[in-house]
């Protein structure tokens, strides 16, 4: 953008300097020397003007990159509005999916890695499986939905995030994440009404007493319309039982899943406890098939508040928890 200081100051600079030439113009008689004096003046002016096109060129370049980074904003929000918040928040700032609103270990990577995964994913290889992914892949060339420049739209909203990359690369402050919740609304009130209740209530909502209970069922069914669970959830997704209890999960739905115990509570890091219970991907819980624990003390004292989190390890989004009670 042009400096309204340097630009009142260049203007004076050419005026004095135009001035100056016609005075010694038009204070000569001799015919050659106003000839001379006339190609000075011409040469100066075309001299002086070259600066001014170079600004104007640079500041047309300058709004044409701004103009082109609204509109990648624009169309970045509407893709995370459409595929991504259900992993990632209505914010960006992470459910089952990892931060991506200004996350400083995502703002560290480079132009390139970051394309990368978004493109590609991120595989689990903390099993050796890398056929799992934690973050699946969404470019085209990967069996993605996306195109190469929706990759790039997705890429300048995670961006926006980071103040610092914006300064650094000449572009305006603005998060695009901003705009996010507001086109969930418009287009999935629903799904907006669901994860705005789960953002609020905390991912899993309130449990599901289950205490008096000795033997509990938990379905595997297909996700409904606005689920944070892909492509299926566990059904309830959050129960309290006692340690004793024998549960049963039954897959309802059409796919096979597993039912794997993770061994923090950060969902970003899914360390599998396979003490505490792993059907396995070698025995995959097929259509109708079922996988039966029952809740040892192991299970109660594995984290501090007494919850374990587990998912399928071939749909990492399927994520439910456990509270367990002596």
């Amino acid at each position: 953008m042009i400096n309204p200081v340097q630009a009142a100051i260049g203007i004076v600079v050419l005026l004095v300097t135009v001035g100056g030439l016609l005075y010694l113009f038009y204070s000569r008689t001799n015919a050659v020397e106003k000839s001379g004096y006339g190609a000075l003046i011409m040469l100066s002016l075309i001299t002086l003007m070259i600066p001014v096109f170079w600004i104007m060129e640079s500041n047309g370049e300058a709004m044409a990159k701004v103009q082109q980074h609204q509109t990648a904003l624009e169309r970045g929000a509407e893709l995370y509005a459409q595929y991504c918040f259900q992993c990632h928040g209505t914010k960006g700032q992470g459910r089952v999916g990892p931060s991506l609103n200004n996350n400083p270990q995502v703002n560290k990577l480079s132009d390139n890695d970051l394309l990368r995964i978004i493109s590609a994913g991120i595989y689990n290889t903390s099993t050796n499986q890398l056929n799992v992914a934690i973050m699946p892949a969404w470019s085209e060339d990967y069996g993605g939905p996306l195109t190469n420049i929706d990759i790039q739209y997705l890429f300048e909203l995670i961006r926006s995030s980071d103040p610092d990359y914006l300064k650094a690369n000449g572009l305006p402050a603005g998060n695009g994440f901003d705009q996010v919740p507001a086109l969930i609304q418009k287009n999935n009130p629903t799904a907006y009404q669901t994860a705005v209740a789960q953002e609020s209530s905390g991912q899993f909502g309130n449990p599901v007493d289950l205490t008096s209970k000795k033997n509990v069922t938990i379905d595997i069914v297909t996700a409904p319309s606005g689920a944070s669970c892909s492509p299926a959830c566990y059904d309830p997704i959050y129960v309290k039982v006692k340690v004793g209890t024998t549960i049963t999960w039954v897959n309802k739905d059409t796919q096979a899943h597993t039912v794997t115990a993770l061994q923090t509570e950060d969902l970003n890091n899914k360390k599998i406890a396979s003490n505490i219970f792993d059907s396995g991907l070698s025995k995959p819980i097929l259509t109708n098939g079922t996988f039966t624990y029952t809740v040892t003390m192991a299970a109660y004292n594995l984290n501090k508040d007494h919850k374990v989190y587990y998912y399928c390890q071939y749909h990492p989004s399927m994520v439910a928890v456990l509270l367990i009670v002596p």
